[in-house]
């Protein structure tokens, strides 16, 4: 059996598997041997060039531990996809806090589930690349804008900038990057993170505990950039 018309109509699975495996920091040679799909075969998968049978589909789900609903869709469904209306209210910031001394992530709209799009306010205390363990990275794109204060942006592949209030970026998460105060006191931040993976407000929250855990580890070895290194608009 083989699923068809997946490219147009459906999830984009190619997107899906390699999300996937850049969060997990697979290589395709990890990836097959998980799911019992050749290298060949998910090079093929990843770049569109091919459909998946429905048992290579289930493969896949199980060594990559997702849902088939979320890796492929029935042709056409998108078009016949009722109106949901979900709708979620935070109030004053409200929502699921996770927290050190460096940032407190505060998650807003939590009840809705399975969400496309993780909203969070941040607050940035660290002001020094060496309190935080040095630059991360995460499945997906980010938007952050600056409520309060000021921040310097560091991310793998352009030089750091001084964002102030107003001021917004957007990303692809898969580059490390990191928020930094600019100043001495603490900054606000709105940010939105956006992804085809599933489950991805929990995907978030075990990359935050684990760079959390990491940052306070005195041993951690993750990559660094200069402080210094600024373009101040």
């Amino acid at each position: 059996m083989t699923v068809t018309g997946l490219r147009r109509e459906s999830t984009p699975i190619g997107q899906v598997l390699r999300e996937r495996r850049a969060h997990h920091g697979w290589t395709l040679a990890e990836a097959a041997a998980k799911t019992g799909v050749s290298r060949s075969t998910l090079s093929k998968l990843e770049n569109d060039l091919i459909t998946p049978s429905y048992q290579t589909i289930l493969q896949l789900c199980s060594g990559l531990e997702i849902e088939i609903g979320d890796l492929v869709g029935r042709p056409g469904e998108a078009a016949r996809r009722p109106v949901m209306g979900r709708r979620s209210i935070s109030r004053g910031h409200a929502g699921s806090l996770i927290e050190d001394e460096n940032y407190s992530y505060t998650y807003l709209c939590t009840e809705v589930a399975h969400k496309r799009i993780i909203p969070m306010v941040i607050d940035v205390r660290a002001n020094s690349m060496n309190t935080v363990g040095g630059l991360w990275n995460h499945v997906g794109e980010e938007f952050v804008y600056v409520l309060e204060g000021a921040i310097r942006l560091h991310t793998e592949f352009y030089e750091t900038e001084v964002l102030e209030a107003g001021d917004c970026a957007y990303f692809d998460s898969t580059m490390g990057h990191a928020y930094l105060s600019a100043s001495d006191k603490p900054a606000r931040l709105l940010v939105m993170c956006s992804s085809a993976t599933p489950n991805l407000a929990q995907t978030l929250r075990e990359v935050l505990k684990q760079r959390l855990n990491t940052s306070a580890d005195p041993e951690s070895k993750l990559s660094d950039v200069p402080d210094e290194k600024v373009n101040v608009k």
